[in-house]
């Protein structure tokens, strides 16, 4: 059953829910949603549909964070307060049509008596809500009110939008949408106050994947359905163009069946979903590059000229077993992510080495170069794994031979490397540094830079040590897989970096919050590590880290603040902290809680060793993974919310404020860990864990 026809079956509710709003006599708030597989959007005032939508009843539907202020009542609305009439439109349309002129609505009716096209329309009610009506000859609105305009996608699948917000009309007209209402800016209501607030965008949804797309047989479970491990990257030439990127359909032993792609162009607010050829089930094969069962790793950059790349593993087989292989692959996008073209290999390997965990970065002071980065594990599960580099000069119509760039020495490995670039063209490269001497590990979070776009790179300059445990449900023990002994690096316009990672040092070594250092001098030197999270008795875990234009910092993270010992579930929640000199932070609620026991296993409950955090001008946009407790066979999603609320309204803007601080905390560092011998293993064994979980195809001991 369609989405909106099971929202039509909602109806009989809604008429009760009518008769008791009625009774309250109160303005009421509008709200508008979007689905994107459908690509059509839906508004209501009816608390039966608000909750139905929210909660996920009827799949798909976000809000977008746009809403107008209408009435229950006549009374309430007064003299000029007309009644907005709803009808549902079947398929091919499944949709619905909003009018507040009653010449409308009675032509609409009378079509459905003598119009066979318009039989099977259904009236669902005279009066959805009540608001003020433009003058039908110039479209001006009364006094104290804004239009409400209407536009139609001019498809089969009819569907209109009903927006207060000027921008966004105007992005729906560049689309090809049609202009519907009264007057030169096709007016058809009238509105007191209108919002662009905060929201939460489900970016995925059901898994649009084949069962068997991969062409091999199931080595261990798949999770179908299940998004994550979440990049996110923004146009430097469009504040309201973002590209995410993301796993779906994550197998248990390691990468899922493909990487899918999310783009918005209004800033967050609504996404489609696209595809790159790396993998058989995103359509890859041999013509085009993509012709690998599994893919890992999604990351994705935007170059100042506005073309987009993104960037991941792809492989067969168990690591290090015969006929596996495994590859680099870049994908590059002319128009903005709409489509991608086919896979450039960077690189590809036989039984003998394994790449992972690589990123991609354009440089935005060149167009012409995009930099490649990842490590590469050599002759065996222990093997060395130094970091390797690529880069195309040409706007990725070919790409540079990969080569070797860091090696840490003897058997020693470089995990997570990342490139950011300072405004003079500096490459600063961050990445973990695993050191074994005897059976003990050590990490390093440590930085190698580049004046020359990658041609030479300097001797490594450590940031701090990694003193991570990694995280567990607290009751069971059960491992999470989060960003143990990991880290995320930021760059500010003005050239600050900006480190955020997990670290036990704050707990005296019992459990990991969020540590945070910065630079001032373009990675040369680094500030002592401070503790960011607001709530130290908690595990805090996978920070993201940005900087905003204007220089402000936000790190996003989850912990278990809101979990009640004792409980079968582990409540979640996600947060966002914001600073602009390092030291004094400011805590938001972004989501939460959701239940991370729900989650995929994969070495441990898996959400992604990172999530991510872009920004729109003042905006901060979480992009981020969560459980779904109510629907079992789509156990999680990718989510965009956006952090700052900004208002379109002919009321005072009491709304126009920053998302509503939970918790001011000053940061503190820490007296030095005492490094007892328990501890040491502790630690040691949180490091090499990290190690193994990069092997896919490996099949953990029970005790991990």
């Amino acid at each position: 059953m369609s989405t909106m026809r099971s929202i039509r079956r909602w109806t009989g509710i809604l008429v009760i829910a009518r008769a008791a709003t009625l009774a309250g006599a109160q303005p009421v708030t509008v709200i508008e949603y979007y689905n994107p597989a459908l690509d059509h959007y839906f508004m209501s005032s009816l608390q039966p549909d608000i909750d139905a939508l929210d909660s996920g009843h009827f799949f798909g539907w976000s809000r977008t964070g746009l809403t107008f202020q209408a009435f229950a009542d006549p009374a309430s609305g007064g003299p000029g307060a007309n009644p907005v009439c709803r009808f549902y439109i079947p398929p091919p349309a499944d949709s619905h049509f909003f009018s507040a002129f009653t010449n409308e609505c009675a032509a609409v009716l009378a079509k459905i008596q003598t119009d066979p096209n318009y039989r099977n329309f259904a009236y669902e009610t005279p009066s959805a809500f009540y608001i003020a009506v433009p003058d039908i000859a110039t479209g001006a609105c009364p006094a104290g009110t804004i239009p409400v305009y209407r536009v139609w996608n001019q498809r089969a699948d009819s569907n209109h939008r009903y927006t207060a917000d000027p921008a966004t009309r105007a992005l729906m007209l560049a689309k090809g949408y049609a202009p519907e209402g009264y007057g030169p800016d096709a007016v058809v209501m009238c509105t007191q106050g209108a919002t662009k607030g905060d929201t939460s965008v489900r970016v995925s949804g059901f898994s649009p994947f084949a069962l068997g797309c991969d062409g091999v047989a199931a080595t261990a479970t798949l999770y179908r359905g299940a998004e994550v491990e979440p990049m996110l990257a923004r146009d430097p030439l469009d504040a309201n163009h973002l590209i995410g990127v993301w796993q779906q359909d994550r197998w248990a032993d390691g990468g899922a069946a493909g990487n899918l792609t999310g783009v918005s162009f209004d800033g967050g607010r609504t996404w489609s979903r696209t595809q790159a050829p790396m993998t058989r089930c995103t359509g890859g094969n041999a013509a085009n590059g993509g012709d690998y069962p599994r893919a890992s790793d999604p990351w994705v950059t935007i170059a100042p000229d506005g073309a987009a790349y993104q960037i991941a593993i792809a492989f067969g087989g168990g690591l290090f077993q015969p006929n596996s292989f495994g590859a680099v692959l870049v994908s590059r996008s002319a128009d903005g992510g709409r489509t991608w073209g086919a896979a450039t290999t960077l690189i590809r390997d036989g039984i003998a080495a394994f790449n992972d965990k690589e990123s991609i970065t354009a440089d935005p002071t060149n167009a012409n170069f995009v930099y490649a980065t990842w490590e590469r594990l050599v002759g065996g599960e222990n093997g060395p794994a130094p970091t390797w580099f690529a880069r195309t000069a040409n706007a990725g119509a070919s790409w540079e031979p990969a080569r070797e760039i860091y090696a840490p020495g003897g058997n020693d490995s470089t995990l997570n490397n990342q490139i950011v670039v300072l405004p003079d063209g500096t490459l600063v490269l961050f990445f973990s540094e695993f050191d074994t001497i005897g059976n003990a590990t050590t990490v390093l979070l440590r930085v190698i830079r580049s004046p020359d776009m990658g041609a030479t790179w300097s001797a490594p300059i450590t940031v701090a040590q990694s003193l991570s445990r990694g995280a567990r449900v607290p009751e069971t023990g059960t491992p999470i897989r989060d960003g143990a002994n990991l880290g995320s690096i930021a760059i500010g316009s003005n050239g600050l970096l900006a480190v955020a990672w997990q670290d036990a040092r704050f707990s005296g070594g019992a459990r990991d919050g969020v540590a945070f250092s910065r630079s001032a001098d373009g990675g040369l030197t680094w500030s002592t590590p401070v503790q960011i999270n607001s709530v130290p008795g908690v595990q805090a875990i996978v920070p993201s880290i940005a900087v905003r234009d204007d220089g402000l910092i936000g790190v996003t993270y989850y912990d278990f603040r809101s979990h009640v010992p004792g409980a079968a579930t582990l409540a979640t929640d996600t947060w966002l902290t914001t600073s602009i000199d390092g030291t004094t932070w400011n805590e938001s609620h972004v989501t939460g809680p959701f239940d991370f026991t729900t989650a995929p296993f994969a070495e441990g409950l898996f959400l992604g060793d990172y999530q991510a955090l872009g920004f729109v001008g003042s905006t901060f946009v979480p992009f981020y993974v969560a459980t779904n407790a109510a629907s079992p066979t789509n156990l999680t999603d990718v989510f965009a919310t956006l952090r700052t609320t900004s208002v379109v309204t002919a009321l005072p803007a009491e709304a126009a404020r920053e998302a509503p601080i939970v918790r001011t905390t000053r940061a503190a560092s820490a007296p030095p860990l005492p490094m007892t011998p328990e501890l040491e293993k502790a630690l040691s064994d949180s490091a090499q864990l990290t190690l193994r979980r990069r092997l896919p195809g490996r099949t953990p001991p029970a005790s991990e």
